[in-house]
Protein backbone atom coordinates (compact mmCIF):
# COMPACT_ATOMS: atom_id res chain seq x y z
CA UNK A 1 0.00 0.00 0.00
CA UNK A 2 3.19 2.43 0.61
CA UNK A 3 4.40 2.07 -3.31
CA UNK A 4 0.38 2.72 -4.18
CA UNK A 5 0.75 5.90 -1.90
CA UNK A 6 4.19 7.06 -3.04
CA UNK A 7 3.31 6.50 -6.67
CA UNK A 8 -0.51 8.49 -6.03
CA UNK A 9 1.34 11.77 -5.06
CA UNK A 10 2.44 12.83 -8.23
CA UNK A 11 -0.70 12.21 -10.27
CA UNK A 12 -3.71 14.57 -11.16
CA UNK A 13 -6.84 14.07 -9.28
CA UNK A 14 -8.59 12.51 -11.87
CA UNK A 15 -5.82 9.69 -12.24
CA UNK A 16 -6.60 9.37 -8.50
CA UNK A 17 -10.01 8.73 -8.79
CA UNK A 18 -9.21 5.94 -11.38
CA UNK A 19 -6.17 4.12 -9.41
CA UNK A 20 -8.12 4.07 -5.91
CA UNK A 21 -10.73 2.72 -7.94
CA UNK A 22 -8.96 0.26 -10.00
CA UNK A 23 -7.39 -0.61 -6.48
CA UNK A 24 -10.83 -1.19 -4.49
CA UNK A 25 -12.38 -3.54 -6.94
CA UNK A 26 -8.54 -4.90 -7.44
CA UNK A 27 -10.07 -5.67 -3.28
CA UNK A 28 -12.91 -7.63 -4.47
CA UNK A 29 -11.07 -10.78 -5.68
CA UNK A 30 -9.96 -13.50 -4.11
CA UNK A 31 -6.37 -14.49 -3.73
CA UNK A 32 -5.03 -18.06 -4.24
CA UNK A 33 -4.62 -19.03 -1.07
CA UNK A 34 -8.02 -18.69 -0.17
CA UNK A 35 -9.34 -21.33 -2.84
CA UNK A 36 -9.05 -24.90 -2.14
CA UNK A 37 -8.33 -25.37 -5.76
CA UNK A 38 -6.72 -21.44 -6.71
CA UNK A 39 -5.20 -23.00 -10.01
CA UNK A 40 -8.81 -22.98 -11.66
CA UNK A 41 -10.55 -20.10 -12.22
CA UNK A 42 -14.48 -20.76 -12.83
CA UNK A 43 -17.17 -19.05 -14.44
CA UNK A 44 -20.79 -19.92 -13.79
CA UNK A 45 -23.51 -20.50 -16.34
CA UNK A 46 -24.83 -16.58 -17.26
CA UNK A 47 -21.68 -14.86 -15.98
CA UNK A 48 -19.05 -13.07 -17.76
CA UNK A 49 -16.50 -13.81 -15.31
CA UNK A 50 -15.51 -15.08 -11.92
CA UNK A 51 -17.38 -13.36 -8.71
CA UNK A 52 -15.49 -12.89 -6.60
CA UNK A 53 -12.55 -11.78 -9.53
CA UNK A 54 -10.05 -14.07 -9.47
CA UNK A 55 -6.02 -13.55 -11.20
CA UNK A 56 -6.23 -10.00 -10.80
CA UNK A 57 -3.98 -7.25 -9.29
CA UNK A 58 -2.40 -3.95 -9.76
CA UNK A 59 1.10 -3.78 -11.99
CA UNK A 60 3.92 -0.87 -12.28
CA UNK A 61 5.44 -0.94 -15.36
CA UNK A 62 5.01 -4.43 -16.41
CA UNK A 63 7.16 -5.59 -19.42
CA UNK A 64 5.47 -8.65 -19.49
CA UNK A 65 2.37 -10.40 -18.47
CA UNK A 66 2.19 -14.24 -18.76
CA UNK A 67 0.46 -17.72 -17.47
CA UNK A 68 0.54 -21.25 -18.40
CA UNK A 69 -3.21 -22.04 -19.23
CA UNK A 70 -4.76 -25.01 -19.62
CA UNK A 71 -8.78 -24.76 -21.27
CA UNK A 72 -10.57 -27.97 -20.20
CA UNK A 73 -13.91 -29.66 -21.89
CA UNK A 74 -16.30 -26.92 -20.28
CA UNK A 75 -14.92 -24.63 -23.28
CA UNK A 76 -16.38 -26.66 -25.41
CA UNK A 77 -19.37 -23.96 -26.25
CA UNK A 78 -22.32 -23.34 -29.06
CA UNK A 79 -23.31 -19.52 -29.12
CA UNK A 80 -24.92 -20.30 -32.98
CA UNK A 81 -23.29 -18.81 -36.10
CA UNK A 82 -23.93 -15.21 -34.97
CA UNK A 83 -21.84 -14.83 -32.03
CA UNK A 84 -19.26 -17.99 -32.80
CA UNK A 85 -16.41 -15.57 -33.64
CA UNK A 86 -16.60 -13.33 -30.36
CA UNK A 87 -13.82 -13.39 -28.38
CA UNK A 88 -12.93 -14.42 -24.87
CA UNK A 89 -10.32 -13.08 -22.85
CA UNK A 90 -8.03 -15.05 -20.56
CA UNK A 91 -5.18 -12.90 -19.47
CA UNK A 92 -4.03 -9.82 -20.13
CA UNK A 93 -4.05 -6.41 -19.02
CA UNK A 94 -5.51 -2.50 -18.89
CA UNK A 95 -3.49 0.56 -18.25
CA UNK A 96 -4.51 3.41 -16.36
CA UNK A 97 -3.92 7.36 -16.91
CA UNK A 98 -6.64 10.87 -17.04
CA UNK A 99 -5.26 11.87 -20.84
CA UNK A 100 -8.11 10.21 -22.18
CA UNK A 101 -9.69 8.41 -19.77
CA UNK A 102 -13.39 9.68 -18.54
CA UNK A 103 -14.14 8.21 -15.29
CA UNK A 104 -17.76 9.62 -15.67
CA UNK A 105 -18.13 7.63 -18.81
CA UNK A 106 -18.33 3.99 -17.54
CA UNK A 107 -15.83 2.89 -19.85
CA UNK A 108 -13.45 0.23 -18.55
CA UNK A 109 -9.64 1.63 -18.58
CA UNK A 110 -8.81 -1.49 -20.67
CA UNK A 111 -11.14 -0.45 -23.11
CA UNK A 112 -9.05 2.10 -24.22
CA UNK A 113 -5.53 1.09 -23.50
CA UNK A 114 -4.68 -2.36 -22.88
CA UNK A 115 -4.18 -5.73 -24.10
CA UNK A 116 -4.95 -9.50 -23.91
CA UNK A 117 -5.37 -12.40 -24.88
CA UNK A 118 -8.17 -13.74 -26.89
CA UNK A 119 -9.56 -17.24 -27.14
CA UNK A 120 -12.68 -19.12 -28.49
CA UNK A 121 -13.77 -22.27 -29.33
CA UNK A 122 -13.27 -23.70 -33.09
CA UNK A 123 -15.48 -26.30 -33.45
CA UNK A 124 -14.45 -26.92 -37.24
CA UNK A 125 -11.10 -27.75 -36.13
CA UNK A 126 -12.06 -29.14 -32.37
CA UNK A 127 -9.54 -26.70 -30.86
CA UNK A 128 -9.18 -23.30 -29.16
CA UNK A 129 -8.13 -20.25 -31.19
CA UNK A 130 -5.56 -17.86 -29.29
CA UNK A 131 -5.78 -14.39 -30.36
CA UNK A 132 -4.38 -10.78 -30.22
CA UNK A 133 -7.34 -8.64 -28.28
CA UNK A 134 -6.07 -4.83 -27.83
CA UNK A 135 -7.19 -1.13 -27.79
CA UNK A 136 -5.08 1.73 -28.44
CA UNK A 137 -6.80 5.12 -28.24
CA UNK A 138 -10.01 3.65 -27.53
CA UNK A 139 -9.57 1.38 -30.86
CA UNK A 140 -9.88 -2.17 -31.13
CA UNK A 141 -7.89 -4.65 -32.72
CA UNK A 142 -7.91 -8.51 -32.98
CA UNK A 143 -6.55 -11.56 -34.94
CA UNK A 144 -6.38 -14.85 -34.32
CA UNK A 145 -2.33 -15.93 -33.86
CA UNK A 146 -2.64 -19.27 -33.00
CA UNK A 147 -4.37 -22.70 -31.43
CA UNK A 148 -4.17 -25.14 -29.09
CA UNK A 149 -5.69 -28.37 -27.95
CA UNK A 150 -7.86 -29.13 -25.02
CA UNK A 151 -6.30 -30.75 -21.36
CA UNK A 152 -3.19 -28.79 -22.80
CA UNK A 153 -0.92 -26.71 -20.33
CA UNK A 154 0.15 -23.59 -23.33
CA UNK A 155 2.19 -20.81 -21.96
CA UNK A 156 0.75 -17.10 -23.38
CA UNK A 157 2.73 -14.23 -22.86
CA UNK A 158 2.39 -10.29 -23.79
CA UNK A 159 5.13 -8.28 -23.88
CA UNK A 160 5.25 -4.58 -23.66
CA UNK A 161 7.91 -2.61 -25.08
CA UNK A 162 8.09 0.98 -23.90
CA UNK A 163 10.64 2.03 -25.98
CA UNK A 164 8.91 0.98 -29.50
CA UNK A 165 5.25 1.08 -28.01
CA UNK A 166 4.42 -1.79 -28.84
CA UNK A 167 2.37 -4.71 -27.81
CA UNK A 168 3.63 -8.49 -29.09
CA UNK A 169 0.42 -10.41 -27.81
CA UNK A 170 1.75 -14.64 -28.42
CA UNK A 171 4.57 -13.72 -30.30
CA UNK A 172 2.13 -12.36 -33.37
CA UNK A 173 2.14 -8.90 -35.46
CA UNK A 174 3.12 -5.91 -32.91
CA UNK A 175 0.84 -4.15 -31.69
CA UNK A 176 1.78 -0.02 -31.32
CA UNK A 177 0.35 1.66 -28.76
CA UNK A 178 0.47 5.94 -27.79
CA UNK A 179 0.22 6.40 -24.55
CA UNK A 180 2.66 7.14 -21.96
CA UNK A 181 0.94 5.07 -19.45
CA UNK A 182 2.98 2.60 -16.53
CA UNK A 183 0.12 2.12 -14.10
CA UNK A 184 -2.11 -1.43 -14.83
CA UNK A 185 -4.17 -3.99 -13.79
CA UNK A 186 -4.36 -7.27 -14.40
CA UNK A 187 -8.06 -8.46 -16.31
CA UNK A 188 -8.31 -12.02 -15.57
CA UNK A 189 -10.49 -14.42 -17.21
CA UNK A 190 -13.92 -13.14 -19.22
CA UNK A 191 -16.38 -15.16 -21.39
CA UNK A 192 -17.54 -12.62 -24.04
CA UNK A 193 -18.14 -11.16 -26.38
CA UNK A 194 -21.82 -10.25 -26.41
CA UNK A 195 -23.12 -13.57 -24.45
CA UNK A 196 -22.68 -14.79 -21.10
CA UNK A 197 -21.38 -18.39 -20.41
CA UNK A 198 -24.26 -20.77 -21.63
CA UNK A 199 -22.79 -23.03 -18.87
CA UNK A 200 -20.12 -23.85 -16.02
CA UNK A 201 -16.42 -22.52 -17.73
CA UNK A 202 -13.14 -23.92 -16.14
CA UNK A 203 -9.63 -22.56 -17.29
CA UNK A 204 -6.95 -23.66 -15.35
CA UNK A 205 -4.32 -20.51 -15.30
CA UNK A 206 -0.87 -20.92 -13.32
CA UNK A 207 1.30 -17.79 -13.53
Amino acid sequence: MSSLLTFLRNKSVQTKSIILGISLLMSACIPDFLVSNPDWVVIEAGDHESLPKRKVGVLFSPGEVSATVTFDSSCIYDLGKVDEQDWNKVIGLGFVGSKNQDITVGTPPHQIDGARVGWRWNPARGRIDLGAYAYVDGKRIDFKVGETALNTPTKLVIKIDYNRKMYQILGGQPIPFTHNKTFGYKTGLYFGGNQPAPHQIRVRIVE
